[in-house]
């Protein structure tokens, strides 16, 4: 067992010996408080309440209506603990998790996350990949005179990928946000304020291994599925280039985030910019740089013992991806790098709006609301060319939990539906425009059909409380698309098993 392994072990079962006893279980001690959905930590002081759990589980999944870098026939399993904790003066926020996933004949996009940036790299021989994520949060809020509370909160993700099959890859991906937070309250007034810093890199290394009579292809998707195909070690992919280890890319973004809350009211605002890169030292092929803005606003009354809360969250963001002109020379044996130029290559703005309800009482939980998402897309990689994409995509879901005894009965729906438009032309020139550039069609159709085809989701769980806070739990859900003409199939199914423990 890998030492990084054995901390997060040791990790998960400290963290079940902290303090903290509840009767209610810990999603709805953490969505209760509308601080926990923003950045600022000191809202745990806002609640009293103690939470903890820990949790083993394993999942199953298989049938073919997926996205197209995801296996037919996959599992997972994993560990996670999570506790918010209460003392004199001062509250305690923290979790770990570990969770691995296999999957067969996978091939597709080679990122751990795909869409995540604005450049992607596909490869088409299927083969077995494995996915392991290790994260760990912790936060802590303090009084520090009658009417301020300090605190920090620290989010840690890291990921190992890595497929076994020609053309092999290693990825390795890490996920880092700092939150320092201030708080100061009076009476039902809170105003608070949070500093945000965060970063998140990938590298993707690939190889062949041996000699081979074939030839790997790969593609590098600059927007919209234009970009460069050709032989994986190509210079127009960037997977194998000299004294570059891989494809490294990379964001740091900074920003800050306000917050209040009177009475049953709460609401905040985050602004964060982004200088996102791909490449290292002098040889940077793209740089994106990103301003996101995001907010949270909820309303929470209560009637005797029943709780309503109101939400409405919304999120936009603007992302420019330029591609630099590289040039490089070489004088007595020594390559220097010149960066002469770039060239604006893609732009996205998306938008999101996300209006939720739920109910809680000593009987029954109810949550329903939607997703909606907007999309605008424009890719001028080669003049005098330009491409552009709007989609829609919306979800409606309802999800209820009911408790009967020792047992809770747990039931969700959802139905998603979407649609988008393209523009192709071409912008008005006195010389005879060359070839467009390269597009992997096929992939492109796979990827907006399952983005906007019609698909419902049914999903049943039942949840067994034995004595001393230990429970069992089955899941199980179906996923149908609809009207589809390039996914092979319109099935998904999903079984899970979980053994917790509620303290």
């Amino acid at each position: 067992m890998s030492e990084m392994k054995k901390i997060y072990i040791t990790g998960l079962w400290l963290l079940c010996i902290v303090y903290g006893v509840s009767a209610q279980t810990y999603d709805i001690i953490e969505r209760r408080n509308s601080w926990n959905a923003g950045e600022n930590v000191t809202g745990i002081r806002m609640d009293s309440i103690s939470s903890s759990y820990a949790e083993l589980y394993g999942k199953n999944n298989h049938g073919d209506f997926h996205h197209s870098y995801e296996a037919e026939k996959s599992w997972n399993a994993g560990a996670i603990a999570k506790s918010i904790t209460h003392l004199k003066g001062y509250s305690l926020t923290g979790s770990f998790s570990f969770d691995h996933t296999s999957g067969k004949d996978m091939s597709g996009s080679m990122f751990i996350q795909p869409g995540f940036y604005p450049v992607d790299i596909l490869e088409f021989t299927p083969g077995g990949k494995d996915l392991q994520r290790y994260a760990f949060m912790g936060g802590i809020a303090s009084d520090i005179a009658p009417n301020w509370r300090l605190g920090g909160k620290i989010d840690f993700a890291a990921s190992n990928y890595s497929k076994r099959k020609d053309l092999r890859h290693t990825n390795y991906r890490l996920d880092l946000k700092v939150a320092p937070s201030v708080m100061y309250h009076s009476g039902d007034l809170a105003i608070g304020f949070s500093y945000i810093f965060s970063k998140n890199s990938e590298s993707i290394k690939a190889e062949v291994i041996g000699t081979t009579e074939n030839s790997y292809n790969a593609f590098l998707d600059k927007g919209l599925m234009y970009g460069a195909y050709e032989a994986w070690d190509g210079s127009g992919i960037h997977l194998s280039e000299s004294g570059i280890n891989g494809f490294p890319i990379k964001e740091l973004s900074n920003g800050g985030a306000l917050q209040l809350q009177w009475k049953g009211f709460y609401g905040d605002i985050e602004y964060t910019y982004s200088s996102g890169s791909a490449g290292e030292r002098d040889a940077i092929w793209f740089k994106f740089p990103t301003h996101r803005i995001a907010s949270h606003l909820s309303y929470h009354f209560k009637q005797g013992k029943k709780e309503h809360f109101l939400r409405l969250n919304l999120q936009w963001s603007h992302l420019v991806n330029n591609e630099n002109v590289i040039n490089k020379e070489t004088v007595n044996g020594i390559t220097t790098t010149y960066i002469n130029g770039s060239n604006r290559i893609f732009e996205r703005d998306a938008f999101s709006v996300h209006p939720e309800y739920e109910f809680i009482s000593p009987r029954t939980e109810v949550r329903l609301g939607t997703h909606i998402s907007t999309f605008k897309r424009l890719t001028t990689q080669m003049y005098p060319y330009v491409a552009s994409e709007k989609m829609l995509c919306t979800q409606t879901y309802v999800s209820s939990v009911f408790h009967i005894g020792k047992f809770d009965l747990k039931a969700a729906a959802s139905f998603a539906i979407g649609n988008s438009t393209e523009k192709n032309r071409v912008v008005a020139t006195d010389t005879e425009p060359g070839d467009p550039p390269y597009r992997l069609t096929d992939y492109y159709n796979l990827q907006n059909e399952y983005a906007t085809a019609p698909q419902a989701t049914l999903r049943l769980g039942l949840r067994y409380h034995f004595n001393h806070g230990i429970y069992a739990e089955v899941q199980g859900s179906y996923t149908r698309g609809f009207n589809l003409h390039y996914i092979d199939g319109s099935s998904r199914w999903n079984e899970t098993i979980k053994l917790g423990y509620t303290f």
